[in-house]
C-alpha cells in the first residue's frame, strides 16, 4: 500500500555557498559528510543527499521528534541509493511497517529525487 510520495528538485548552485550543510550532525551524519567530501563530485553528492532528505520529508506524514540525521543516505553494491534509519524515525518506520524507496537523478546542474513510502519491502 502506498503511504506517501515525495519529489525534490535541487539546483547545485544554490547549495555551493551554504557551507553549514557540510557540518556533520546538522543535516548529515559524519559518514555521509565524509562520503560527500571524498566523492568525485562533492557538491553533486551533497545535493543528492539534501534533495533525498527533502523528498523523504515530503513523503512522510508529520512525525514528532526526528532529525535530518535520522535518515542516512547509503548506496548498495550496484550504487542504488537507499536510506538507513536511526532514532525516532527508525522506531516510527518499524512500528508502522513502512519502507522507503529512493531514486536519484543528476542532469544539467540539478538533482532530482523521488521517494516512495509504502508497506512493500521488496524492490
Amino acid at each position: 500500500m502506498l503511504i506517501g510520495l515525495g519529489h525534490d528538485l535541487q539546483a547545485l548552485e544554490e547549495l555551493q555557498p551554504l557551507e553549514g550543510l557540510w557540518e556533520p550532525g546538522a543535516f548529515f551524519t559524519e559518514a555521509e559528510a565524509a562520503r560527500f567530501e571524498w566523492s568525485p563530485s562533492p557538491v553533486e553528492s551533497l545535493a543528492a543527499g539534501f534533495s533525498s532528505k527533502e523528498a523523504l520529508f515530503k513523503a512522510l506524514p508529520p512525525i514528532e521528534g526526528w532529525y535530518w540525521t535520522d535518515a542516512e543516505l547509503h548506496h548498495d553494491e550496484r550504487h542504488a541509493p537507499h536510506f538507513r534509519f536511526h532514532g525516532v524515525l527508525r522506531e516510527f518506520m518499524e512500528r508502522q511497517g513502512w519502507y522507503a524507496k529512493l531514486s536519484i537523478s543528476h542532469s544539467g546542474g540539478f538533482v532530482s529525487t523521488v521517494v516512495i513510502v509504502s508497506t512493500l519491502k521488496g524492490p
